[in-house]
């Protein structure tokens, strides 16, 4: 493991590489970035050790605003940033000594999962992508999440545009707690994938100018032109799954991989499957 930085247009976000123990020669590289609101060390560090384990190097880090990166006020979701992080780490994870740079992948999970296939649709020398359980249609969500959900986001979108502020409120909470993230399967998922010594805050700030209606990543689905591997998780409350079955159907190299498990399985009781598939996929295209 190697602490390392790069900067994101003018500020600086803050990485981990997880190198093969005696490489042959240049390897390939997954740069990894995680769901709304968690860190680097939230859960990613077992997946980038398994990696490393099957000779693939892998790439962590924090988006701006969050965890070690650099960017105020704390706690901004800024999608539009985030995928500005994602591609900047590509590019870092291209230059690094040891990688070869024709060979790196990206990864990511629930929003960070959609902010993969997004980049992927824009970088057309990307050796493949991962996305597990991404949030691929924000309109598609708030029609999931309920009228009442929806219309306190409205109403909080409003008050922050008239008053000139962010949205503000926690990431997640029990059912019917006034969260981004209330479903019963949320505050157990974040409290279990986030690491003891994680630096997440149950704590968002949005911009008004940003929906999250009008987050909609499945309408680049059909420019992805790498392999894409979308992992589904059919009993998933929070990322729409037919979202995901779409994307599916449009991207030209889509593989869809199904579990029958909840949102944050993944680095739960499914690991082990859910890396198996994702090792053999990214081996399969990039090593």
């Amino acid at each position: 493991m190697t602490e390392l930085h790069f900067r994101s247009d003018d500020e600086t976000c803050a990485a981990t590489l997880y190198r093969p123990d005696d490489p042959e020669g240049e390897v390939p590289c997954v740069v990894m970035g995680n769901g709304i609101s968690l860190t680097r060390r939230d859960g990613l560090p077992r997946f980038a050790e398994r990696f490393a384990d099957a000779g693939i190097a892998a790439l962590t880090f924090d988006f701006r605003h969050l965890g070690d990166s650099d960017g105020e006020p704390r706690q901004l979701i800024d999608y539009q940033r985030q995928r500005a992080d994602l591609a900047a780490a590509i590019d870092l994870a291209r230059s690094l000594e040891g990688v070869d740079g024709d060979r790196v992948a990206a990864w990511g999970f629930s929003f960070g999962g959609a902010h993969v296939v997004h980049v992927a649709a824009r970088d057309d020398r990307l050796a493949a992508a991962v996305s597990l359980f991404p949030m691929l249609d924000g309109l598609a969500a708030a029609r999931a999440y309920g009228l009442r959900e929806t219309l306190r986001f409205i109403t909080a979108g409003v008050r922050a545009f008239v008053g000139r502020r962010m949205v503000e409120m926690p990431v997640t909470g029990p059912p019917g707690a006034p969260a981004i993230l209330n479903q019963p399967e949320a505050e157990p998922g974040f409290n279990a994938v986030c690491a003891e010594d994680s630096a997440w805050r149950n704590q968002a700030l949005m911009r008004p100018s940003q929906p999250f209606a009008g987050f909609r990543p499945v309408r680049d689905a059909h420019r992805v032109s790498c392999p894409l591997m979308l992992c589904l998780a059919s009993e998933d409350t929070i990322s729409p799954l037919q979202a995901i079955e779409r994307a599916a159907d449009r991207a030209p190299r889509a593989e869809l991989h199904r579990y029958p498990i909840g949102h944050f399985e993944g680095f739960l009781g499914a690991f082990d499957d859910v890396v198996d598939d994702q090792i053999e996929f990214v081996q399969r295209h990039v090593a």
